[in-house]
């Protein structure tokens, strides 16, 4: 049984797109150990980074997602899957 690929990637720089994510973690691994390295840590603070840098790894992965899938309104000249 044959699978339908869903997601096919046309241009190869979207993937920098998903290069937010190796990006993030490291950002939030540094800013963990800044934060956490003071002797009064603001981890308020540091959530709401945490928050806004997820935040722009999802708008990073749903553009990966949009640019690589047929639509017919967003990405019309994309190839469509056969089925």
């Amino acid at each position: 049984m044959k699978k339908n690929k869903w997601l096919i990637v046309v241009n190869k720089k979207t993937y920098l797109f998903l290069l937010s994510i190796p990006v993030a973690l490291l950002y939030i691994v540094y800013d963990a150990v800044n934060t956490f390295s003071m002797s009064n840590p603001d981890v308020t603070r540091f959530l709401s980074r945490i928050g806004i840098t997820l935040f722009l790894v999802m708008i990073c992965v749903i553009f990966f997602v949009k640019f690589n899938t047929y639509s017919h309104w967003m990405n019309p000249d994309h190839p469509k899957q056969k089925k």
